[in-house]
């Protein structure tokens, strides 16, 4: 089984806590959907664990937290753009963030670091010269220090319009992407950074740029050490490459402040107790009320033989 922690919300930044107690206790109880009747309680134990893959802006308070992960395998995939608190209102400046992924780089190695440069937006602010530069200074900042970047695009979800359209931001369209597929590749490739694509429509093959996956077999292989069987590809959305994982986090419990989040739909909730097994801020409330169903979890280590 894979980990994510977590698409729902940014749990290095805001959870650690959390997260350490529930490795330490070995489970966690996840709600299927927002709102949602049905939890499941997650075994964390590592024997069924194949790989944690954390996603962050901000990874900075799980510095501490890294020995308490040993015996697991893990890897980051962290967010690094350059949009600033007009964009992303709560964070800490760009400069603190790449410090923080090349320290966590230095400690854990490029492998287990992957960059995401996502969302593009682009505007009469953000412009194709805000990116060129922008992404000139992160690659050359970040060269050595990541296994790959992923980038995409923006998504005008109903909730998110509302958020940015005041700010101009573009549709995507399949003209932008391949401007801005042109533009990275070329800066990429001066600095050695493989760049793939995130659940994109729109081939860049001709750029050198390939349809990726952020939660990619073939790293997590390298990661674990072992090849994987009974598990699923292509699973989460059109275009997206991704292995499958379980989430163990809760939506709208994020406070970065990014308008173009997707799930933050609402004013986040930050109440959730680093005690509780839920990051769920009304579990607690609603513990005796709702049915909790054990998640079948195996590991997906293939118990094929090599012949070499």
């Amino acid at each position: 089984m894979i980990i994510s922690a977590s698409r729902r919300t940014d749990i290095p930044a805001f959870h650690s806590l959390w997260f350490i107690n529930r490795i330490r206790a070995g489970y966690a109880i996840v709600s299927h959907h927002h709102n949602s009747e049905r939890y499941y309680r997650v075994p964390l134990s590592p024997d069924v664990v194949d790989c944690i893959v954390f996603r962050s802006k901000n990874p900075a308070p799980m510095l501490v937290h890294l020995d308490t992960l040993d015996g697991y395998n893990y890897l980051f995939n962290i967010t690094l753009n350059p949009y600033g608190p007009e964009m992303e209102t709560c964070l800490p400046p760009l400069k603190e963030r790449v410090a923080v992924f090349r320290e966590l780089s230095d400690r854990i190695g490029p492998l287990r670091m992957v960059w995401r440069y996502d969302p593009v937006m682009i505007s009469p602010s953000y412009d194709m010269d805000f990116h060129r530069r922008a992404f000139t200074y992160l690659c050359r900042e970040l060269q050595g220090h990541a296994f790959k970047c992923m980038t995409g695009f923006i998504i005008h979800h109903s909730f998110v319009a509302k958020r940015i359209d005041s700010m101009n931001i573009s549709r995507r369209s399949t003209g932008t992407v391949q401007r801005v597929g042109e533009l990275f590749a070329d800066i990429a490739s001066r600095y050695g950074v493989p760049l793939e694509t995130c659940a994109e429509e729109t081939s860049l093959d001709r750029f050198g740029i390939r349809h990726g996956a952020c939660v990619d077999r073939g790293q997590l292989e390298r990661v674990c050490g072992y090849p994987f069987d009974r598990v699923r590809e292509k699973y989460l959305r059109p275009h997206c490459n991704c292995m499958e994982s379980v989430d163990i986090g809760h939506y709208s419990t994020c406070g970065n402040g990014c308008l173009y989040c997707y799930a933050t739909p609402t004013v986040p909730d930050m109440r959730s107790d680093p005690d509780s097994p839920s990051l769920d801020p009304d579990f607690p409330s609603r513990r005796g009320q709702t049915e909790i169903v054990d998640f079948k979890a195996a590991s997906h280590r293939s118990l094929q033989p090599e012949l070499f």
